[in-house]
């Protein structure tokens, strides 16, 4: 594949990079949520990279300040790992604990973070002893979840048996009826569900197409398929489908040249994710990158059995590694 890009990129290309150096201010639909969560329930509704998660970790500022405890639930353990190392660089290790079905560290903390079967079942618990949840406010992101078939009644349940002393806190980005939502949730709790919206998005998106001759090009122009996306897609299909395609070496090396690193690639199995990473070349500068090395080498001290783990030498050489169900749960810190 050879590094090409379409000419109207450009614009593209020139808005990628770090951000100049600038004080934070909140927008005000932050602060509106602040200030409704302090009070009452709030449910917040904004585009991904908005900023829900500095509601979020303000929120438990405010309470931990207080000498509060916290607890996020998310519906996914790979959020909630995420969540756990976050939190912990934001109000210390110490202070942030998880709970998940691979993981429990730390479960006496003022911060829990897990999924929320966890705290439903924590809920069951307390309830079936007659004791009361020792927690002071209770967040739950990818609130939308609550609308789903399978999964949707644990979101019900968190609300209907969360004691009313607790305020709850709803962050979603793709919530529709969210009015709806808060006017039941106020019926069933018996105190005001407040509803933050916002619509900008401050990280706008950008779709690309990577054709296997390794040119990227917009993968969509005025509400419609680009033209050259629509030719290829259409002579690849004509006849019978193909099967593969470029090594995902090749893939990560257009991506750099670009600046489009990092990337996730979404594979539908366990082994198509450990059977890429054979395609993906070492890196030349792989001893240059002290901060990435100094970080992996601090994370085998804390688990060392990560030590002879099968796909360590890719992770080191070429800075690519699987996540999946089938990897250990300190693996998936990584």
């Amino acid at each position: 594949m050879k590094p090409e890009a379409d000419p109207l990129l450009k614009p593209v290309f020139s808005k990628i990079g770090k951000p100049a150096t600038a004080a934070f201010r909140p927008d005000p639909f932050q602060l509106d949520a602040l200030d409704a969560i302090g009070k009452d329930d709030c449910l917040v509704m904004a585009p991904t990279g908005s900023g829900k998660t500095w509601i979020a970790e303000e929120a438990i500022r405010s309470v931990f300040m207080k000498g509060g405890r916290c607890w996020y639930a998310s519906p996914l353990k790979a959020l909630t790992n995420s969540k756990w190392v976050e939190f912990g660089h934001h109000f210390d290790p110490a202070n942030v604990g998880i709970v998940t079905g691979d993981t429990k560290e730390n479960t006496d903390a003022p911060i829990i973070v897990g999924t929320t079967e966890i705290l439903r079942n924590q809920l069951y618990d307390a309830m079936h002893t007659g004791e009361n949840l020792n927690c002071d406010l209770v967040i739950l992101d990818e609130a939308h979840f609550l609308g789903d078939r399978d999964r949707g009644v644990v979101w019900e349940e968190i609300m209907i048996y969360l004691p009313i002393r607790i305020n709850l806190l709803l962050l979603s980005a793709t919530i529709g009826n969210g009015e709806e939502i808060a006017a039941w949730l106020a019926a069933i709790r018996g105190k005001p569900c407040r509803v933050i919206r916002e619509e900008t998005r401050p990280v706008p998106l950008y779709p690309l197409f990577l054709h296997p001759s390794g040119r990227l090009m917009p993968l969509v122009e005025e509400n419609r398929l680009f033209g050259k996306v629509g030719d290829f897609i259409g002579r690849r299909f004509h006849g019978r489908p193909e099967r593969g395609g470029p090594p995902f070496g090749e893939i990560l090396n257009v991506l750099k040249t670009f600046q489009l690193l990092p990337a996730i690639f979404f594979l539908k199995s366990r082994a198509e994710c450990d059977a890429a990473l054979v395609t993906c070349r070492p890196r030349a500068d792989e001893t240059a990158d002290g901060d990435f090395l100094e970080e992996l080498e601090g994370c085998l001290d804390r688990y060392p059995y990560l030590q002879n783990h099968r796909q360590l030498h890719d992770l080191r050489t070429s800075r690519v590694a699987a996540h999946h169900g089938g990897q250990l749960p300190a693996w998936k810190f990584l």
